[in-house]
């Protein structure tokens, strides 16, 4: 577990996270403060239904026959 501070830059307080999370340059997060003021970054992902996507729902049961005894 790495040990981080926090510093002031202009009007905000940072933390700077430790190159070795993998984290890139300009990725954006949700922030939210839990319970015990534990402090939450979740990755933000692409809104699925923003976009040319193909979302219509198919019939996975086309042609199936029932049986006489359903």
């Amino acid at each position: 577990m790495n040990l981080v501070k926090t510093r002031k830059v202009g009007n905000s307080i940072t933390v700077t996270l430790p190159k070795d999370l993998g984290i890139t340059t300009g990725q954006e997060f949700l922030i939210e403060k839990g319970r015990n003021d534990v402090i939450i970054l979740v990755p933000k992902i692409p809104n699925p239904f923003n976009g040319s996507d193909d979302l219509t729902m198919t019939d996975d049961f086309g042609g199936v026959a029932l049986l006489d005894h359903e």
